[in-house]
């Protein structure tokens, strides 16, 4: 059906050709609607009547004229009782509340007093894409030829002329507004994020846990500072780029990360920063290539941190001295090693002048090996 003539809004017969040519061509009634909508005008005609003519085409009901004065009033989902609707909407899952908020205003009150709280939301940026998961459902909008085409769960595909972002993030964003919106979990991939895309996240922005995937630490503080400090529990960031010391300390200088409660720092870090962990209770990093008396110095600045109670260190792994070995960290803490071939050792410490303890089980891990150390209270 291509684009019509101005006249076509008000000549209704055209329209109902319209109509039929779309049921002729077999379109879904859905998409139907849409480019209906598109070609002739948001406002030419209600989707009730569009579905009204296009059921009777379909079913070789050719007859333009039709009265229909004298057919009993339809019924619509707002002459269900308001229980009910209440009831269907309680039961749906979060993702169909917010198709269902999209039909009209009065529905959309009703589906506003379910605040919509997700487990987890991942947002990731891919070439030449941006997908993205509200809890166990997908969504896609993928670049194809000049513009993009979207993919949502159980839906038909939308094409449209945009940039893949803009349209993917015209979709995604209106979720974010929901009044009462949460999420537990967010996780947001930016290996390939495009540069000319800031952060779209709404400031402020609730959730408890997040984790950041990036090759720019600007990319990973200008996403945490949309978090609430403190509200911002736990912290993971990881990248496929070594973070320089600027940007470390930089990273380290945030409110978020300094109240928070659990951070995984998937870099490298140098033994003068540990002391900047101490906050938390939980914590996990790569030491960056530590002498052998630097377990022992670790061991000791760790043993002060009130809040402490689980951390997780990986170290380089070699077989010679030079760097670190289970057997280096071994003679360190004074523990007896078995001969022969050693890939775990366990050890205790008690905490000056307390009666709690640090126990370390560290383990060659081949590349790497892995320090973990618990607070025994």
């Amino acid at each position: 059906m291509d684009k019509s003539p101005a006249p076509i809004n008000t000549n209704d017969h055209y329209i109902k050709a319209c109509i039929l040519y779309d049921v002729i061509k077999k379109r879904p009634i859905f998409d139907a609607y849409r480019n209906f909508c598109k070609l002739i005008g948001q406002n030419v005609m209600e989707y009730p009547d569009y579905e009204f003519w296009y059921h009777r085409f379909y079913h070789k009901q050719l007859d333009f004229d039709y009265d229909r004065s004298a057919d009993p009033v339809p019924k619509t989902i707002m002459d269900m009782p308001v229980s009910l609707i209440y009831k269907i909407t309680e039961n749906l899952d979060t993702v169909d509340r917010i198709h269902l908020r999209s039909m009209n205003k009065s529905i959309k009150e009703v589906v506003d007093s379910y605040p919509p709280i997700f487990q987890e939301i991942s947002i990731e940026f891919i070439e030449n894409g941006l997908i993205w998961k509200l809890d166990n459902k997908k969504f896609k909008c993928l670049k194809k030829g000049s513009g993009c085409i979207l993919t949502r769960p159980n839906c038909s595909n939308i094409k449209s002329n945009k940039h893949y972002v803009t349209m993917g993030l015209e979709y995604l964003f209106p979720v974010f507004k929901i009044p009462g919106f949460q999420t537990n979990r967010l996780t947001l991939k930016l290996l390939h994020k495009p540069e000319n895309v800031g952060n779209f996240l709404p400031v402020p922005f609730h959730v408890k846990s997040v984790a950041i995937l990036a090759w720019r630490m600007e990319h990973v503080l200008s996403f945490l500072s949309a978090f609430n400090p403190g509200e911002l529990e736990t912290i993971r960031i990881s990248s496929t780029h070594a973070f320089g010391i600027d940007e470390t300390l930089r990273f380290f200088e945030a409110e978020q990360f300094k109240q928070a409660k659990h951070v995984q720092y998937k870099m490298q870090v140098i033994q003068n920063w540990i002391e900047r962990f101490s906050h938390l209770k939980s914590f996990e990093f790569f030491l960056h290539f530590p002498g052998p008396l630097d377990f022992q110095i670790t061991r000791d600045i760790i043993s002060t941190f009130e809040e402490f109670e689980y951390c997780k260190i990986k170290v380089p792994c070699f077989l010679s001295d030079m760097w670190f070995s289970l057997r280096t960290v071994g003679r360190v803490f004074e523990e007896e090693m078995p001969f022969g071939p050693l890939k775990t050792i366990n050890h205790r410490y008690r905490i000056p002048e307390s009666n709690e303890f640090l126990e370390f089980k560290i383990e060659d891990e081949g590349r790497f090996c892995s320090m973990e150390i618990f607070k025994i209270r």
